[in-house]
């Protein structure tokens, strides 16, 4: 009976180690296609302007505390917008090249690992820089010139975050997802994610018609004049109904957190997640701008999908083996 319990243990470590690796390498496929659509889209022409260096660069640092803000200013007038082909075709290059590491690193692991440690100060520049923190600090008004309304519906905490939280899970040492725990960082960590944004998304303001505008209809601009249409509808209502839209969104938010970190029930664990990251894309990010021209990255609701993937991966390998020990 030992040797049977040692053998039966023995198995299960396997089969552990196994889907983990499988999971670690779905996720490293994933993220170095994200990486290399974010190449492609930095190859666009606008991004080659001065506009996109004074309206989307410019316009994420005035969300940034005041002595980085007026630094930052300088550089962007003196340094980067005379010279801005130059520098997006470093960008772009540099993101296309993460993601060819990524993807052909799956057979060489060190390539892979290479690309992961080379993504992490350009995720923290992109974060800081390119994305003014993820919008956290935009209601202190700290460095710009009017209230924002941080909420994952609007990108926060930040894609350039997300991309960084994907690479630690992707470096740290296998044996530490051996911690099958709901409350994981690993498993649990698009829990965590949504429970922060049902917190935030309480905010005084976003209780109020301008903070669910500031939302929605500023989404206007992400999408084609043709599919501007889909999103009138829930800007009407958002706005005319501001306490019961934002009930709304910190009930799901919080709904799928406590789904995440219970892991059941099984349909709502899948759909949930899904449907609520889908309106959040759609809604109120445009896809992230990318149907327009002007998006360099598709924005958080994909990396927020990778975080999802490990729960969702897991839970999917038990069942299937579950389903076929059972027929014995």
């Amino acid at each position: 009976m030992l040797v049977e319990n040692m053998n039966q243990s023995q198995t299960e470590s396997v089969r552990s180690l196994v889907m983990v690796r499988r999971i670690r390498k779905d996720l490293t496929v994933l993220l170095g296609a994200l990486w290399l659509l974010d190449g492609l889209l930095q190859l666009q022409p606008y991004m080659f302007s001065s506009g996109f260096a004074i309206g989307v660069i410019g316009g994420s640092l005035m969300s940034l505390p005041r002595p980085l803000y007026v630094t930052s200013v300088y550089w962007l007038e003196h340094l980067l917008i005379p010279d801005i082909v130059l520098w997006n075709s470093l960008f772009a290059g540099l993101q296309l090249a993460l993601g060819v590491m990524l993807l052909v690193g799956i057979s060489r692991t060190r390539l892979a690992k290479l690309a992961l440690w080379i993504s992490i100060p350009w995720s923290i520049a992109l974060w800081v820089f390119g994305e003014g923190m993820g919008g956290i600090l935009l209601a202190t008004m700290s460095g710009g010139e009017f209230p924002g309304t941080p909420s994952i519906l609007n990108g926060f905490p930040g894609a350039a975050l997300l991309y960084l939280w994907v690479t630690i899970l992707l470096l740290i040492p296998e044996s530490w997802w051996g911690n099958r725990s709901k409350l994981s960082p690993v498993w649990g960590g698009a829990g965590y994610l949504f429970l922060v944004a049902a917190i935030v998304q309480a905010a005084p303001l976003m209780w109020t018609a301008f903070g669910q505008a500031s939302i929605f209809a500023a989404n206007l601009d992400n999408l084609p004049g043709a599919l501007a249409w889909t999103i009138r509808p829930v800007i009407n209502a958002a706005t005319s109904h501001p306490v019961l839209a934002n009930s709304i969104e910190v009930g799901v938010s919080l709904v799928t957190a406590l789904t995440l970190f219970l892991r059941k029930p099984s349909t709502l664990l899948y759909l949930l997640p899904a449907a609520w990251v889908t309106f959040i894309w759609w809604f109120g990010l445009g896809v992230g701008g990318t149907l327009t021209g002007l998006g360099t990255d598709p924005n958080s609701p994909p990396l927020i999908i990778l975080l999802v993937l490990p729960t969702w991966l897991s839970l999917s390998a038990s069942h299937k083996r579950f389903m076929r020990e059972s027929k014995f």
